[in-house]
């Protein structure tokens, strides 16, 4: 199973262009082939991360991946994969010179001196698993109402924590930044202000509804539509659906992961359908014309004299849809001859006359040939009729 691709990084889902090619070339300088010749993992972790970079640093790309996961972006699904190139980061000294110019040594150790807390704290991302229907999941829902549970903005103080009226006040420990420094013998540490809890903020008069936490659970209605292709496991992605944040931070995201049931009729592989069908054998040996029932309505098959027992018949197009893009995938029609249990005497007749035939032996003196009797039966259940 592939690893979500921000994870592979090291990066959040709100990380900027610069985070990013900043997060994969520190993972290209450990990783490249060149620094590990002959360890397996570390190339298989170098493509990885190469894999991740080529559709975080895509904003189409990446659009699709936040909404629908790896199936989006054809990681999943029978898509297209992505395609490794080893020459990606063939010019490694360029890659050390931008590391060891500055810019990292200067993040790691303070160069940019402390920087001051806004105290705000983006809300979590929720997750709600959602059962679907087979045909829901094949054609899609126009509109799908669930009841969240989750914490929003206190009506009251809107948010800010505060009782109406007040407002928060600047750490006088830390005086905003939300760090103090903390000395032990040569060396100084940065850690978080105890005073405000990193927040750099503090808050004289707390709101009574919320007790100062800015925030309310409450249980909400969120609406949106199922798109058609969905399948088990696809990861829908309802921006600003999540928690809310922290004195003016921002809303997470919630995260629908799907479901499917199974069908009695059809099975499923990536955008394929496949269906078993029973099929007289008269009609297999003589050939003719088959009506099938399709996800998209009633179809016809033309059946070749002949055709085997085991025949596959494929039915461009009438599979499922491409969750990205035009197009459908194909429905597979395996024919199984169907049996049936019980037959009447002049059926078994009929059939014992066949299998003679079939088989080569002579047939009696002045005895009809079998067409001669199929067909006269034909005749004398007509009669009955009338």
């Amino acid at each position: 199973m592939k690893r979500d691709y921000y994870e592979v990084l090291g990066v959040s889902k709100e990380a900027g262009a610069d985070e990013l090619k900043k997060a994969y070339r520190k993972l290209a300088m450990e990783l490249h082939p060149d620094r590990n010749p002959g360890n397996k993992e570390a190339e298989e972790k170098f493509k990885e991360a190469a894999e991740a970079y080529s559709v975080l640093s895509d904003p189409e790309k990446r659009r699709a991946y936040d909404q629908y996961g790896h199936a989006g972006v054809g990681g999943a699904g029978g898509g297209q994969q992505f395609q490794f190139d080893p020459n990606q980061f063939a010019d490694f000294e360029d890659i050390l010179g931008s590391f060891f110019g500055g810019g990292l040594f200067g993040d790691l150790f303070g160069g940019g001196g402390r920087r001051r807390s806004t105290g705000e704290e983006r809300g979590s991302d929720l997750q709600y698993n959602l059962k679907l229907s087979f045909r829901d999941a094949i054609f899609g829902k126009e509109s799908v109402e669930l009841s969240i549970p989750r914490l929003e903005a206190c009506g009251t103080c809107h948010g800010s924590g505060c009782e109406p009226g007040t407002r928060p006040e600047t750490c006088p420990q830390c005086r905003g930044a939300g760090q103090v420094a903390m000395r032990q013998g040569f060396f100084q540490m940065l850690t978080p202000c105890p005073r405000c809890e990193g927040k750099g903020r503090i808050i004289p008069k707390p709101c009574r509804e919320c007790r100062g936490e800015g925030r309310i659970q409450r249980k909400s209605k969120v609406s949106f539509k199922v798109p058609a292709g969905v399948d088990r496991g696809t990861r829908l992605r309802l921006q600003n659906q999540g928690e809310a944040g922290r004195f003016g931070g921002r809303t997470g995201d919630l995260y629908v992961v799907f479901d499917v049931e199974a069908d009695p009729k059809y099975e499923r592989d990536g955008l394929d359908l496949h269906q078993r069908l029973e099929v007289s054998w008269p009609l297999l040996v003589t050939g003719g014309t088959l009506e099938v029932e399709t996800p998209y309505g009633p179809d016809k098959v033309k059946l070749a004299a002949g055709t085997p027992a085991d025949h596959v018949v494929k039915l461009v197009n009438a599979g499922v849809p491409r969750l990205q893009g035009a197009g459908r995938g194909d429905l597979y029609l395996h024919l199984r001859v169907a049996v049936p249990k019980s037959l009447t005497g002049e059926q078994r007749e009929l059939l014992e006359q066949l299998r003679r035939s079939l088989e080569g032996e002579p047939a009696g003196a002045g005895e009809e040939g079998f067409l001669a009797k199929v067909f006269g039966a034909e005749k004398g259940r007509k009669k009955k009729r009338k």
